[in-house]
């Protein structure tokens, strides 16, 4: 079984260097999670781009919008990109190989919104405190439903993957709200982007946390589900 994940290829900055990083690739891919931003300030017409070179994986794909990915392009993302299974505060389950994969899909959320979100987007504070109590729902409804559970989100959901970012800046990057769910169980592995400059991986809890920005990386990560080997942090450093 084959798992990637990328997300911050804002194409069209990156998108020749993902050129290079999916020829690369010469195993079958089973899954391929995109964790957001994969096209830069709303540059919709990318997107397709990007669906067709990762299409060549032949994997199912399941994405998360990044904050590139304005809600105002959403549905036209969508419709364009039909091969794709957009979660947006959502949850699915899937099955490879016999393994039931749980997969709870949303943006995610910050501490600290910016000054352009508080200056456009309505009670944005709101909305963000109560979507990491819905991410927390969904994952809680998935508990002895499946093997394996995964938190995608473009926005970070710990400071340990901030490490590297001006300690000024981690409230806007992510939310530490979602650190509770990792330590109560109900996470087994966290993807997320959004942090160029931060840690490739870290631990909460028992919980498996990857930053898989594409500028950190330069290829697509691979996420390891296979509970019965603990993966060392320094492998993925």
């Amino acid at each position: 079984m084959k798992v990637l994940a990328i997300s911050d290829v804002h194409s069209p900055v990156w998108f020749k260097d993902l050129e290079k990083a999916v020829k690369k690739i010469d195993e079958k891919v089973d899954l391929l999670l995109i964790a957001g931003d994969m096209i830069d300030r709303g540059n919709v017409k990318y997107y397709r781009k990007i669906v067709d070179l990762l299409s060549t994986l032949e994997a199912d794909m399941i994405a998360v919008f990044g904050n590139d990915e304005y809600d105002s392009l959403k549905e036209e993302i969508k419709e364009e990109n039909p091969e794709v299974t957009f979660l947006d505060d959502e949850s699915k389950v899937i099955e490879i190989e016999g393994l039931k994969i749980g997969i709870v899909g949303s943006r995610g959320s910050l501490e600290m919104p910016t000054t352009w979100q508080k200056r456009n987007i309505p009670r944005i504070d709101e909305l963000y405190r109560n979507r990491v109590e819905l991410v927390g729902n969904l994952l809680l409804d998935l508990r002895g439903k499946v093997d394996v559970s995964i938190l995608l989100t473009h926005y970070a959901t710990t400071t340990k993957t901030m490490r590297g970012e001006n300690p000024r800046a981690w409230r806007y990057l992510g939310h530490r709200g979602f650190e509770r769910y990792m330590r109560e169980g109900l996470v087994d592995i966290a993807v997320h982007g959004h942090v160029h400059n931060g840690k490739k991986m870290a631990e909460v809890g028992n919980t498996k946390v990857y930053n898989v920005a594409f500028p950190l990386w330069w290829r697509l990560v691979e996420i390891d589900l296979r509970r019965e080997r603990q993966v060392s942090i320094e492998e993925f450093l």
